[in-house]
């Protein structure tokens, strides 16, 4: 999109969502001075965002019809983990908070509330690192916050639903925050999801953790394959806090993952997991940062991969130990499967060290489907297509294992079978 559009399109958000706009508009001319991300940026080195730059994306409407609350409605209720198991429902259509479709009640110590699109969110989630993120802070129409109170206890996790309507090739600019207190838990479930529509998501969510605390967020994204999706975690960690993060990708054209994490003081420690599925013509992008700034602070991030003919998978991790930050402990791992010749995954893991006492290690490969293996589940009976969806389930249910609830887990197991060359029975896979 040209300046032109983007100033136009500008105009025509400010008029949905009125109020302030001072802070919104230096972020769209910060945006516009630097302009999309190009394979020239490093961090952009794998990934074109020219279909997105190009694209002609409107922005949300005001009010959504009948039919279309009726569709998404079907939407939540097949991908819900459970109306028994949520502690609360938060429902985002094109960016925009509906209070019909959610429920915000709940547990006492969880807050969540609308935030103005004029409202920071959190500390670090507007800099000028995250060029997409700028974008956001321009055009977001809405936003929530989720804060867990001091002590607050763990309990269902909060379900974040954010939906493309297919009213139009809309682009949405969601912006979340979620802050918890000291020794707070939390769970938090994010779907993205639509009805095979033409669009955009481009998500902020900032995560602060007091000292003590857990959040366990683990998101799933479903696109359909003519959607974009772009989104931004940041998370800060305090004195002694965990944060655990699952990224689960078998959908849209292009995606592309940022989670940025500084664990800022000692005894903080962050889990990071993904497994993604890069069908033919579609694109799945990972970039990942990791700041130790702290001393005897612990990370681990493992992602695995399996990309298959025209698809193609990246994986970026970078492990950052600053100079006074002794006694840390940070393993990364990039595993990928290469299911056709025309298949392509790029990974590259990093580790900047300038400490002396660390044990830090990471690790990549990519590959094809074992042979050895192959030969065991030849040799007990299966033809060679069965065998090989075997494996390759196999291979990703590893990880995905780790989700919950088990409604989450079943059906994100679902979707990466589907998404295989030979999709095995479902039967015997849970």
């Amino acid at each position: 999109m040209s300046a032109n559009v983007l100033h136009r399109r500008f105009e025509r958000t400010l008029e949905l969502a009125p109020g302030p706009f001072e802070a919104r508009r230096r972020a769209l001319d910060a945006f516009l001075a630097a302009g999309f991300p190009t394979r020239r940026d490093e961090a952009w080195r794998y990934t074109d965002l020219k279909p997105i730059a190009e694209g002609d994306f409107d922005v949300p409407p005001r009010e959504l019809g009948g039919a279309v609350h009726a569709r998404v409605r079907s939407l939540l209720d097949e991908a819900s983990v459970g109306a028994s198991e949520a502690a609360a429902r938060i429902v985002l259509v094109d960016g925009r908070l509906d209070d019909t479709l959610s429920s915000l009640g709940g547990s006492p110590k969880i807050e969540i509330a609308r935030i103005a699109p004029e409202q920071p969110v959190g500390r670090r989630g507007d800099g000028a690192s995250h060029p997409l993120a700028m974008l956001n802070r321009a055009f977001a129409s809405d936003g929530v916050a989720i804060r867990a109170s001091a002590g607050a206890p763990a309990a269902g996790p909060v379900e974040l639903f954010l939906v493309a309507s297919g009213e139009g090739n809309i682009a949405q600019h969601p912006r979340v925050s979620i802050e918890l207190g000291r020794n707070a838990r939390l769970a938090v479930v994010v779907h993205c999801l639509d009805a095979d529509a033409d669009g955009w998501l481009n998500l902020v969510v900032d995560a602060t953790l007091d000292e003590g605390s857990y959040l366990e967020m683990q998101r799933l994204q479903e696109h359909g394959s003519r959607f974009h999706h772009t989104s931004l975690l940041t998370a800060e960690l305090g004195r002694d806090s965990a944060l655990v993060a699952g990224y689960v990708d078998v959908g849209a054209r292009i995606a592309r993952n940022d989670i940025d994490v500084r664990l800022a003081a000692p005894g903080a420690h962050a889990d990071l997991y993904g497994v993604f599925v890069a069908a033919p013509g579609r694109h799945v992008d990972n970039e990942i940062h990791v700041d130790h700034a702290a001393r005897e602070t612990r990370s681990e991030t493992d992602f695995r991969g399996i990309a298959d003919r025209t698809g193609r998978g990246v994986f970026r991790g970078k492990i950052l130990v600053r100079p006074d930050a002794q006694k840390i402990d940070a393993r990364q791992k990039s595993d990928n499967l290469l299911l056709a010749e025309q298949a392509e995954i790029d990974t590259r893991p990093e580790l900047e060290i300038y400490a002396d006492d660390v044990k830090c290690s990471h690790g990549a490969t990519v590959g094809e489907i074992d042979a050895d293996q192959m030969f065991y589940m030849r040799s007990r009976g299966l033809d060679e297509e069965s065998a090989r969806a075997l494996l390759t389930f196999g291979f990703a249910n590893r990880l995905l294992t780790r989700l919950a609830p088990e409604r989450l887990r079943n059906r994100a197991a679902r979707l990466v079978a589907g998404q295989l060359p030979a999709p095995p029975a479902w039967e015997g896979l849970e």
